[in-house]
């Protein structure tokens, strides 16, 4: 039934013709029997049958079939028919009103450049018009020297159209001066002209205000259908973010260690080769390094999606641990300004770690032995500018055929997912720098210029959870992930004034879970912003043209529908609480109280957009008070209940039409037992339901009980099936795209199921590529894990001996250690690789390339405070 429903409307939205051609007949068929009984309808020229009437009524049906489909030809077309009827037909036809129809359909459905021309040649008609059917009245045809006769009726007794009577009315032709005639003709244009020119401007005004309410509806019709269609880009844009994310993380946390690892081997291979103590020491460094990677390997591709980073409270322990690796690198760190990292976003914060650790690792790389470091922070203007520069190799690493590889790329991508930029490369005068400008806040979202918001870096958007349907998440666990750290390194110095800092600073780690917990009073601007519907007003502001003051109006009106829904309600209290229904009895002594229940109802009202069903609800309650309980029922509660009914299905969940139906069903019943209680003497449904439990005394019945419960059930019948009508139209209205507050529901549903999908295809391809590459990993690190250990038992089988472990002994070992380190960061560059340059990893899209590009994904700690708790 829905797929029916779908190809039905979009059949209608397609095939405009066919439905302005039902309109047509049915607007005929009323047209010829209201106009059919005129016996009486002269023109300037001629005196004119009822039988030639009817057929210029036809003739100004022809516009009405092409309005929507050829709407400035059929504008055309009208005003050729108005002009040839004015002078050689009936000086005014019933059809003439049509006119305003396709004047209000060019305005809407034409070229809005030709508005302006179609607007002037219509007040000129329109003018024109009054003067002629002046004439016509005032004098009567010209050529029949003002003799008119009256006609039988085309549907009457006579169809032929015979005469009836025959007069002259035109006065000229009877003596009467020039001037008595222009005096009456004037008479005649000063009623019509402005009776004219008002339809005229009013049907222009409407025309305006629907012309910027279907450009909304268009523009997010639009906007559904391209959230739709990009349905699947975002699946493998998600897909690929987290390949990135992969990429990435691996790089900083397995690459990282494993440059540590080579470093440390290659140092002991020369200082602990006379030194056992010294050579142990190394080796279980390198034993301990490589197993903590191999830990953060496994969180990172968990079924989380990735582990908690560092931030820039880590630096200093970063720091410090370069100077334990490398004791050849001299690291000089300066701040100048105020260091305010409790000012840094999350995203900035641990982008301003991994732009230290990445130029710490190339350092130990290829700048070569005994460097110089250079650690500069600039705190100024809401911007942290991270500099590091070293007196290394620089240009010269290329010699030995180093190229730039993952590191830099992924630096890269977390300084721009951050809202910051990133410059790095060798130095003119010999070295490398690194610098890298970050906001305190972190990137904002970019508004397009459709209204919609997104995030510029793809991925952040598309990987916002990353909970694997294998798992689900305890409060527990959430709790445990959801640790920052608001501890902040401030310079002891005053600002402006720069020091060199060589103490590390610890991670104070403080829970932020009654962060969750703390309520804030909303502000009045935020209550108004959830009280706008969204993207109206730059729906039209987007236009090329300018737009005129009625359609500014109309804007605002859709911008601001809760207050226009209030005015709305205000104004029907007003118009409607004083107006009343009763059945044959006296209930003044209810009045006040029925008077109030409804002006309750009207004043709901307000809330029936943005709150539909609770309004709907509180109407029911109030009705069922009402019907049961009161005597009275107000013309303003009856109209409050269907705007309600109507309002509910048709802004409400899918399925309220439900208990919506059953509370109608209730009301109408409880209708005609109302008013076959009326029937029986009571003036309340209340006070016949005490009397036939035996708490009243029963009164005299006024008509008998079969003619009571015909009534009853007319009316219940009647009540019902308008009821019915109502939530038809209103189920019609939802699912023909043409209201913009059920589009703007809809977009908001299609973003949250894209967002699952993207989740899931992340998820998808996480658990595709884990297994092996955690396995490639954990092997190559175990080989690490293993040489380190097995030159550790040879220490100690030396030392339980009683025998010193001999220089080539300690230097072979090592040695194999580094060789291992390097074959596994070699390993672990060609699996970056993989993971970069590759489109999919399943076998379904093998060889296909993807034009798409890679963004980072969003860290686990956001991820997880999205969780539903």
């Amino acid at each position: 039934m829905s797929n029916f429903k779908q190809r039905f409307l979009s059949w209608m939205h397609g095939h405009v013709f066919a439905g302005d051609l039902i309109l047509t007949l049915v607007i005929g068929v009323l047209l010829f029997g209201v106009t059919g009984s005129i016996t009486y309808n002269p023109g300037l020229l001629f005196d004119l049958n009822p039988s030639i009437q009817m057929a210029w009524e036809a003739a100004m049906l022809i516009p009405l079939l092409i309005r929507r489909w050829r709407p400035q030809t059929g504008a055309l077309l009208c005003v050729a028919l108005a002009l040839t009827h004015l002078i050689f037909g009936p000086c005014i036809l019933g059809a003439d009103i049509l006119a305003l129809v396709m004047l209000y359909s060019v305005i809407v459905y034409g070229n809005p450049k030709n508005t302006k021309a179609f607007i002037i040649l219509a007040l000129a008609i329109g003018l024109l018009a009054s003067a002629l059917m002046a004439w016509t009245m005032t004098n009567g045809p010209l050529l029949t020297g003002g003799k008119v006769h009256t006609w039988s009726s085309w549907n009457g007794s006579n169809p032929n159209g015979s005469m009836v009577t025959e007069d002259t009315l035109g006065s000229i032709y009877t003596g009467t001066s020039m001037s008595e005639v222009a005096n009456m003709v004037a008479q005649y244009m000063l009623v019509l002209t402005p009776i004219f020119e008002v339809c005229i401007i009013s049907t222009v005004i409407v025309a305006f205000w629907q012309r910027a309410r279907l450009a909304t509806v268009r523009m997010m019709r639009e906007r559904n259908e391209a959230i739709a269609a990009r349905d699947q880009d975002e699946r493998d844009i998600a897909a690929l973010a987290e390949r990135a994310r992969i990429a990435r993380d691996m790089h900083d946390v397995v690459a990282h260690t494993l440059s540590i690892i080579i470093v440390q081997s290659d140092g002991g291979r020369y200082a602990g080769t006379h030194d056992p103590a010294v050579a142990r020491n190394t080796m279980e460094t390198i034993r301990h390094e490589s197993e903590r990677a191999l830990h953060d390997m496994q969180r990172l591709l968990g079924v989380f999606g990735g582990s908690p980073h560092a931030d820039y409270n880590d630096i200093g322990n970063l720091v410090e641990q370069a100077r334990n690796v490398s004791p050849d690198i001299r690291i000089r760190w300066n701040i100048t300004g105020t260091a305010s990292p409790e000012q840094l976003g999350e995203q900035a914060s641990i982008a301003s770690y991994h732009v230290v650790q990445e130029a710490l690792t190339n350092i130990r790389k290829y700048a070569g032995p005994h460097v110089d470091v250079h650690i500069k922070e600039s705190w100024n203007n809401g911007l942290l500018t991270l500099t590091v520069t070293d007196n290394g190799r620089g240009a010269a690493a290329n010699i030995d055929g180093h190229t730039p590889g993952y590191g830099l790329l992924g630096m890269k991508e977390r300084i721009e997912s951050a809202g910051g930029s990133l410059q790095a490369g060798p130095q003119l005068g010999g070295g490398f720098e690194v610098m890298a400008t970050l906001p305190y806040g972190g990137k904002e979202p970019a508004t397009d210029e459709t209204g919609e918001q997104y995030a510029s870096e793809q991925s952040e958007s598309c990987n916002t959870t990353a909970i694997s349907s294998k798992a689900k998440l305890s409060d527990e666990a959430i709790a445990s992930h959801t640790a920052v750290n608001i501890s902040a390194r401030i310079p002891d110095q005053p600002s402006e004034q720069t020091q060199e800092t060589n103490q590390p600073t610890g991670r104070d780690h403080r829970s932020n879970a009654l962060q969750h917990l703390r309520i804030t009073a909303p502000n009045l601007h935020d209550l108004l912003t959830s009280l706008k519907l969204k993207s109206v007003e730059l729906a039209n502001t987007s236009n090329s043209r300018g737009l005129n003051w009625v359609e500014r109006v109309s804007a605002w009106t859709q911008h601001h529908y809760v207050l226009m829904d209030s005015v709305g309600a205000v104004v029907l209290v007003m118009l409607l609480n004083r107006m009343s229904i009763t059945f044959f009895f006296d209930s003044s002594r209810d009045a006040q109280l029925s008077h109030a229940i409804a002006a309750c109802c009207l004043l709901a009202l307000a809330l029936r957009r943005r709150f539909p069903e609770t309004c709907a609800l509180i109407v029911f309650v109030l009705s069922v008070v009402q019907l049961v309980f009161l005597g009275l029922i107000e013309v303003g509660h009856i109209v409050a209940s269907l705007c309600a009914l109507y309002s509910a299905v048709l802004y409400g969940r899918e399925h309220a039409w439900r208990w919506t139906g059953l509370a109608a069903v209730t009301c109408s019943a409880l209708m005609g037992l109302k008013i076959a209680a009326d029937q029986h003497g009571y003036t309340t449904l209340f006070g016949a339901i005490a009397a036939s439990v035996g708490l009243t005394k029963p009164v005299s019945a006024t008509s008998s009980s079969s003619a009571a419960f015909f009534t009853g059930v007319m009316y219940t019948v009647a009540v019902l099936m308008l009821c019915a009508g109502i939530m038809a139209w209103a189920r019609w209205a939802r699912s023909s795209d043409s209201n913009a507050l059920v589009l703007q529901a809809r977009e908001e549903a299609l973003v949250a199921e894209q967002e699952k999908q993207r989740i899931l295809a992340a998820n998808m391809e996480r658990d595709r590529i884990s297994a092996s590459i955690q396995a490639e990993v954990t092997a190559t690190l175990n080989s690490v894990i293993s040489q380190a250990v097995d030159g550790i038992r040879m220490l100690d089988s030396a030392e339980a001996q009683g025998k010193e472990t001999t220089a080539d002994e300690i230097s072979a070992a090592f040695k194999a250690i580094g060789e291992q380190g390097r074959a596994a960061l070699k390993r672990m560059r060609e699996l970056l690789g993989v993971l970069r340059e590759t489109g999919f990893s399943d076998d379904a899209h093998a060889g296909s390339a993807s034009e798409l590009q890679l963004r980072p994904a969003a860290p686990l700690e956001e991820q997880l405070q999205r969780v539903p708790r």
